[in-house]
């Protein structure tokens, strides 16, 4: 206890998770995410309904999925804690001291909030200031303030001159926003109709030229875009997400399972096996519910194992994609095995999957971790889609779905994707509705549920790997305990 050597003792959850890995547990060490050094300021850049919400939201709901710690600090909300609700558009003049004055000190508070974030959180790595930063003077506050931080600072401006866009974007979200409780929507869109033309007044957009020693991306009516400056992999990786958004797109992303297959039926994990006779059912019951629905044209994509292309053949879809990125997770030396073969031939590698689910990877096999990289083209490229049905397998749509809802890493392997169900996901400008729509075919049950403190402590000294009776405390590989165990 207390020191060694001069070195201070680590937490007993550094302690335990240093111990599993030392006992040989190569695959964590190759599962965990990337160190990032590097902290980062991405200020959104634009007039107001230019889909600037949308992006950072999305932008923020991505880089989570790949490991890197997030979060959007949208200075309207802000803005109405401090200021208040119920702004005219004459608040947002240039001309108007007061209201200037205002926007100013709330812009202020935001950059504090979001210095102070990156001190109180190590894992925090990227911080999106959602406001429109429509002035030279207001981008080079936030440039003097976050760089005596060692806070990189990216701009992203968007650019939008269809008219037609703009109405549509005022109407579906500005309009429900605090600001227009209760007002009438015809003098609500107009009232932020003029909101927009004071902002004009003042506009200075991004310049290759002027802004040239700046970090930034523009993007100009959704599909053009100049990178300007652009500095490591945090930074590379987020233009390419926001060059494949199409915020002009309204989607509707449709996932299904395979049918139930004679894997299922037994128990057994991974594989390559037929339907069985209820899965046969349900994939003739998808074939007519697409029929049904009018959605006969809708393109379809599948993984290349046998229960997903036989639960396709009975679809009336003639575009059909086979995309080796959505096969099931490997199990590796596990694959066809159950559950209960697992524990009783390798007890070490049971109780070292529930200590951490999303970064374990099976012996020869793969994590959910690798399954996310793997699944990372997928991503883009359904980020364009107006609408498509995706069918694959349990993990690989524990993956998918924790995306579009922005559920945690650790909470993903634990999502409940049944059999013989569609879930319908309904994108939004700042969250995805979920609707499940149910068969009434019967399938076996597949979930196992997160296990309980008491049971992985048990687990791991029935397998040899805890030789203490101490209470085990809760785990969660996060990027500052990846970051020791690195070095």
């Amino acid at each position: 206890s207390g020191t060694v050597l001069g070195l201070q003792r680590p937490p007993p959850s550094l302690l335990l998770t240093m111990m599993c890995y030392f006992k040989g547990q190569e695959r964590y060490q190759k599962a965990l995410p990337p160190m990032d050094r590097h902290k980062h300021c991405f200020a959104m850049v634009g007039l107001p309904a230019r889909g600037k919400s949308y992006t950072a939201h999305r932008l923020a709901r991505y880089l989570n999925w790949i490991g890197v710690k997030s979060r959007v600090f949208n200075v309207g909300v802000y803005r109405r804690e401090i200021v208040g609700v119920n702004m005219s558009s004459e608040f947002y003049d240039p001309g108007n001291t007061d209201g200037s004055s205002a926007r100013w000190q709330v812009a202020e508070h935001v950059v504090g909030l979001v210095v102070q974030w990156f001190k109180d959180d190590p894992d925090a790595v990227v911080a999106i200031m959602d406001a429109t930063n429509t002035t030279r003077e207001r981008r080079s506050m936030v440039v003097e303030k976050c760089q005596p931080e060692n806070i990189k600072v990216m701009f992203i401006e968007s650019v939008l001159e269809d008219a037609d866009i703009e109405e549509a974007n005022i109407r579906d979200t500005k309009l429900r926003c605090p600001d227009y409780e209760g007002c009438d929507a015809d003098a609500a869109f107009r009232d932020f109709r003029e909101r927009i033309e004071n902002y004009k007044k003042a506009y200075d957009t991004l310049d290759l030229n002027l802004d040239r020693e700046l970090s930034f991306i523009r993007v100009y009516n959704v599909t053009q875009f100049h990178m300007n400056n652009l500095h490591c992999n945090v930074q590379s990786k987020s233009a390419y997400f926001v060059m494949n958004l199409r915020s002009n797109i309204k989607s509707t992303l449709y996932f299904s399972r395979h049918g139930e297959s004679q894997f299922n039926t037994l128990g057994r994990i991974g594989g390559d096996s037929n339907l069985s006779d209820n899965g046969v059912k349900y994939a003739q019951a998808l074939g007519q519910y697409l029929v049904d629905n009018n959605m006969s044209d809708i393109p379809v994509w599948t993984s290349i194992m046998k229960r997903t292309l036989e639960t396709c053949s009975y679809l009336p879809n003639q575009r059909i994609e086979r995309w080796k990125a959505l096969n099931e997770i490997d199990a590796g030396s596990c694959d066809g095995l159950t559950y209960q073969q697992i524990e009783q031939r390798f007890p070490e590698e049971f109780a070292l999957r529930d200590l951490n689910k999303f970064h374990y990877r099976y012996p020869r096999g793969e994590s959910y971790h690798d399954l996310c990289c793997r699944l990372e083209p997928i991503i883009m490229e359904l980020e364009k889609q107006s609408q498509i049905l995706v069918v694959c397998h349990q993990a690989v749509l524990r993956c998918l779905v924790g995306y579009f809802l922005n559920v945690s890493l650790s909470e993903i392997p634990y999502i409940k994707i049944p059999l013989h169900t569609v879930i319908k996901i309904s994108p939004g400008a700042y969250k995805c509705d979920r609707e499940e729509i149910s068969f009434g075919i019967e399938s076996c049950r597949t979930h196992r549920s997160k296990p309980t403190t008491e049971s992985i402590e048990e687990r791991l000294n029935n397998a040899g790997i805890l030789s203490t009776s101490a209470e085990l405390p809760p785990i969660t590989v996060t990027n500052s305990v990846s970051n020791e165990l690195h070095r």
